[in-house]
């Protein structure tokens, strides 16, 4: 590279980072990537390093050798490796104080990779700490970067290493964490502590702010290092704790550790007070038994709650959000991480005991405030409650002690309840602020936390949240009242807000009462009474959503309450179903529908349920009658009724409201897949009425494009419900159910233009209805009633559909799924009589239908949307045709026998559509790679005649897609790919011994001729996986090796003369010693028991190899 090609290098940099034309950023990325393709541009990288100026092309070059050398690891020796290593340190020692934030971050992300790479190359890579300390000995500016590489260093070390095994990276984890991380870990607590004494001679304010941000963030860093191999997410309040080293015990313990976090959080400016505290919380999650003696984790726990008593006390640095939240972190790990009893004792309990609370009912006032920290407070007092049974009287240090949470449960309560009201409220009167009630993450997260704390003193809660609840519901029911009698189209700005507000609140209350039911399903140990405070808040409920549909219904859908409030209702009734809906909460077995409908028929007043007599109740479910007694609705029936009445009303009036209706689908199949409850909604006139009426002019929500998808669950659950019973008493049913779906059917038979928007909606659904139904179809005789009913009268229009409207992926998505899952034979159901041919006719207009779609989408340019326009369909048609070709459905040897195309034309279009994707793409997107590798295992497995017949390019091609699938870090795919390969190799070894000519064994040898090293190539992967790889993948990839050795002893001597010369002489004769005790006693045949046999001494043979071999 020259000065001109480095000025021109500059400018394309910056027309990469600065432009805002897309077309001049394409080019300039094109042309500047061509860096990172070949190990021949390092020099070229280097040059730019030394004599550019340009911040981008530094970017560019340090990010382009960074990838170089990532990729092309093994052409480089040793000593060059660590002579890159040397001369990127020496540039930032250079030039790095005077360089952008992001090129130095580059630089340093180099340096880590490489450190990492080559740790067990050569013993300078693992003195990289001691590198670095001249980095922290020389000048301030030296000293962040110092910092800075030993903070991505830990970060490098922790993080897995793409194309290598885990095995690997664990083992340089390790060592890094015995020779490293301990002396990292004081480096970061050293510079800290020189900058809380001021010790930073000749540092200005900016640059210790700096240091002192990288020292913390080292420090995080070194506390949250993977210690063990689990992986543990520090963010989460589930996590176990930091299994730091027993190294490290005696800085843990030294009180001048914690201490000095207390100290420079107090001397500090944010963001890294935040950090200190977020330094605190890891500290507090230290390991119990890292200290020695017990008394010494009770010194420790005392420390940390007398710096935590500091600021609640004095409230330092809570007006900072980022510290606001850090603290409340830290004082939900205390509860989560220590003993109650271990609190108790410590001297400072009392305080913070009063403290505590005042902190968390000031943080729940100012809800805008600490909406994303709500939940660890919640947390902290649920965890305290939790506990509270297992501590022990003679424990507490004081007689006063023993009630506290008695007056302080009931005040977080409240304080809480009280905030969302207010945040209902002040949202309803200003839109521009953040409702937390949009926040459904958040908003679950402080839910699943309240039945806990609100179960402490459950009646005390209950009259509570009850004489709330009340006067909201009195004055919505009065604003209702008026609304209703003055009859107004238009409601003015004020009442819709004074609306909103009352809605909003009661949809607060209305979640918080589903979370206490859902949360603390009922049993027999629940404390007596417990129902009854159920059924008065379950009332109240119930009101509120009896005013709503009243409105709702009487004005045709037109005056709805908020999205909030409805969506409170669906959370609240699907708690309610976990608690009281099933046998299993004490609710009486139902009848079967047959006799619930004769004795409501009959006009019977009373339940069909038959009460047992009193003598056989049980408690549960004496409890379970006193909760619908108290409730005053009725019995369970009327009360499910009551439901199911509801999601009917949603699916009638909320259509354009997908959130709302999804939830209301979502709880309708819920209720519907409860064997129980199942049986009791299909005695229900409102589920009768949705069996014959399930059609766009009843429920418009199936008119809208936006709630296609939710015509799949509509279906199915009704289906389900269908299902439930003896089929012979449900064929009447099944009939009147599917009566609409064969009109709209019938109607596409006489349509002559499918092209229009009308005709593509109506495929579109009546596909997926069709696929919701087919589902539910679990045995052979449900499944017979579909197929009878489709073929042969409506196939026609499936493959119409396919063959016309193959451009528009709305609709040929949802053909093709429900086609694919028509063709799964799941709990054995596509088992037909042996005198009908149904599931050879299924196959034959299945592969219609995709030969219909094949042949059009394969014209298709892929565009700017391959996936969704092209590549999704061919993946679908794959999926039908591994399901098909595997479901065991079809003898596919008719098709030959009567000259019947249909197998062979479908198999020729499924791979020209495979070929017809470029493979970036194919192994780019997720599911059409799956769909591939699964589709190639079933063709090789039951089609292999029909792949050996193939042309020589597309058979090299598809067994090079074998070869790449074995590698792939999936190991469903990993495990397809080896078996399609043994199917292969043992179909070659049985044709080879064969003395007659076949067509197979001719066509296999014509193969291998054009590929000699197809065996090779194939054993010498399987073996390196086996070698090399993780353990929990031997057993599925190593069943090939035999058929493939058996294929070709050569390949089996090539790979061991290979593993042979890379290891040192002294590792020669273990090699062939191992190679030997493999094959000993192996009969050279495929037969199951030499298999096993064979298999099994694989696990000693990788085992004997790794023993001694350098995993790399």
């Amino acid at each position: 590279m020259d000065t001109n090609q480095l000025c021109e290098l500059e400018t394309l940099c910056r027309v990469l980072y600065e432009s805002t034309n897309e077309s001049e950023r394409t080019h300039a990325q094109q042309a500047v990537l061509i860096l990172q393709s070949s190990a021949e541009y390092i020099p070229q990288c280097q040059y730019v390093l030394d004599h550019s100026s340009s911040p981008y092309a530094l970017l560019v070059a340090s990010t382009s050798l960074t990838k170089l050398i990532t990729s092309h690891w093994n052409n480089f020796t040793t000593p060059q490796r660590v002579d890159i290593r040397n001369y990127v340190l020496g540039y930032l020692a250079q030039k790095g104080p005077t360089l952008e934030k992001f090129v130095t971050t580059s630089l340093i992300q180099m340096v880590c990779r490489l450190t990492k790479y080559g740790w067990f190359d050569d013993e300078q890579h693992r003195e990289i700490v001691a590198e670095v300390t001249k980095f922290l000995q020389a000048t301030v500016d030296h000293c962040v970067i110092g910092l800075q590489i030993l903070s991505e260093l830990v970060t490098e070390m922790n993080l897995p290493i793409v194309g290598r095994n885990i095995t690997f990276h664990r083992k340089i984890a390790v060592s890094f964490r015995e020779d490293s991380l301990f002396r990292v870990f004081q480096v970061a607590l050293t510079s800290i502590k020189q900058l809380q004494m001021h010790n930073i001679g000749g540092a200005t304010p900016q640059q210790e702010a700096k240091m002192g941000d990288q020292a913390l963030t080292l420090l995080i860093k070194c506390l949250s290092f993977d210690f063990i191999g689990t992986n543990l997410d520090e963010s989460s309040e589930e996590t176990g704790s930091l299994q730091v080293p027993t190294l490290w015990r005696s800085v843990i313990q030294d009180p001048d550790t914690l201490q000095l976090l207390f100290d420079f959080y107090s001397i500090t400016n944010p963001p890294n007070t935040s950090k200190c505290l977020e330094a605190l919380m890891l500290f507090a999650s230290v390991r119990r038994n890292l200290f020695s003696p017990d008394k010494e984790r009770s010194v420790y726990l005392a420390h940390l709650l007398k710096g935590i008593c500091a600021i609640l006390r004095t409230q330092e640095g809570l007006s900072d959000h980022q510290n606001y939240h850090e603290f409340c972190r830290l004082i939900g790990r205390l509860k989560s991480n220590y003993q109650l009893t271990e609190l108790m004792n410590t001297d400072l309990f009392v305080e913070w005991m009063d403290l505590t609370p005042e902190f968390t009912v000031k943080s729940f006032r100012q809800w805008q405030w600490s909406a994303n920290s709500t939940h660890y407070l919640l947390a902290l007092w649920a965890r305290l409650v939790a506990a509270l049974p297992y501590v022990r009287a003679e424990s507490m240090p004081c007689s006063g002690t023993i009630n506290f949470l008695d007056l302080r449960v009931p005040q977080i309560i409240q304080a809480y309840m009280q905030s969302r009201l207010e945040s209902a409220e002040q949202c309803a009167l200003d839109d521009t602020l953040d409702n937390p009630l949009d926040d459904e993450g958040g908003l679950y997260e402080q839910l699943e936390k309240l039945p806990t704390l609100c179960h402490f003193n459950y009646r005390q809660t209950g009259e509570y949240i009850v004489s709330v609840l009340d006067p909201i519901l009195n004055q919505y029911a009065e604003a209702c009242s008026i609304l209703d009698q003055t009859g107004r189209a238009t409601i003015p700005l004020q009442q819709q807000q004074q609306l909103a507000s009352m809605e909003n609140r009661v949809a607060w209350v209305v979640y918080t009462i589903g979370a206490i039911l859902g949360g603390q399903t009922y049993s027999s140990t629940s404390t007596e009474g417990n129902e009854l405070v159920d059924a008065d808040l379950s009332q109240r409920v119930f009101r509120a959503m009896q005013l709503t549909e009243h409105r709702i219904i009487a004005s045709g859908g037109h005056a709805k309450p908020s999205v909030h409030f409805e969506l409170s209702l669906l959370y609240y009734f699907s708690s309610f179903r976990k608690s009281y809906i099933g046998e299993q909460h004490g609710m009486p077995s139902a009848p079967t529908p047959s006799s619930a409908m004769q004795l409501a028929s009959s006009g019977s007043v009373s339940s069909p349920i038959m009460a047992p007599t009193e003598s056989v109740m049980s408690s549960k479910h004496k409890a379970y009658v006193r909760m619908f007694e108290r409730l005053g609705l009725g019995d369970h029936t009327v009360v499910v009724n009551m439901m199911v009445t509801k999601v009917g009303n949603n699916l009638k009036f909320w259509g354009e409201t997908e959130v709302i209706i999804s939830k209301t689908l979502a709880l309708f199949f819920e209720v519907a897949s409860g064997y129980s409850s199942g049986k009791l909604l299909l005695g229900l006139e409102t589920v009768q009425y949705l069996i014959g009426n399930h059609t766009a002019e009843e429920f418009p929500f199936l008119a809208i494009p936006a709630n296609t998808r939710h015509r799949t669950t509509f279906h199915s659950t009704i289906a389900r419900l269908i299902f439930t019973t003896a089929f012979d008493e449900s064929s009447e049913r099944f009939e009147r159910f599917m009566e609409p779906i064969e009109n709209v059917l019938s109607q596409l038979l006489q349509t002559l233009n499918y092209r229009v928007p009308e005709v593509r909606e109506a495929v579109t659904g009546v596909c997926r209805d069709l696929r919701g139904i087919v589902q539910q179809t679990h045995n052979r005789h449900t499944y017979s009633c579909i197929f009878d009913l489709l073929y042969p009268a409506y196939f026609p229009v499936f493959v119409r559909a396919a063959d016309e409207l193959y451009d528009y992926p709305a609709v040929t998505t949802a053909l093709l799924k429900f086609l694919q899952e028509l063709a799964y034979n799941k709990a054995q159901r596509l088992t037909f009589d042996q005198s009908s041919a149904s599931g050879i006719l299924l196959f034959r207009e299945l592969s219609r239908v995709v030969v219909a779609y094949g042949r059009r989408i394969q014209l298709v340019p892929a565009g700017e949307n391959p996936y969704d326009d092209k590549y999704k369909g061919v993946a679908l048609c794959l999926g039908i045709l591994y399901r098909a070709l595997g479901g065991n459905y079809v003898n596919f040897g008719v098709f030959q026998l009567y000259n019947d195309k249909s197998l062979e034309n479908v198999l020729e279009i499924a791979l020209q559509l495979v070929l017809s994707i470029p493979h970036e793409d194919l192994m780019h997107y997720p599911k059409v790679k799956n769909a591939y590798f699964f589709f190639l295992e079933i063709l090789f497995r039951n089609q292999l005649a029909s792949v050996v017949a193939l042309d020589d390019s597309i058979f090299r091609q598809l067994v090079q897609s074998l070869h790449e699938g074995m590698s792939s870090y999936d190991l469903a795919i990993a495990a397809q790919c080896a078996t399609a390969v043994d199917h292969l190799a043992s179909l070659y070894f049985q044709e080879m011994k064969k003395k007659r000519d076949t067509p197979v064994k001719h066509a296999l040898h014509a193969h291998v001729q054009g590929s000699p090293n197809m065996w090779s190539t194939l054993l010498a992967a399987l073996l390196d996986i086996l070698v090399y790889g993780e353990a929990n993948s031997q057993w599925a990839l190593s069943r090939p090796i035999l058929s493939l050795t058996l294929c070709s002893e050569e390949a089996l001597t090539n790979y061991q003369q290979q593993l042979s010369s890379s290891q040192p002489p002294e590792n020669r004769a273990q090699i062939e010693e191992a190679f030997a005790a493999l094959f000993a006693d192996v009969r050279p045949n495929l037969e199951a028991t030499n298999r096993d046999k064979f298999t099994q001494k694989l696990g000693l043979f990788r085992n004997t190899l790794r023993g001694f071999l350098t995993i790399q």
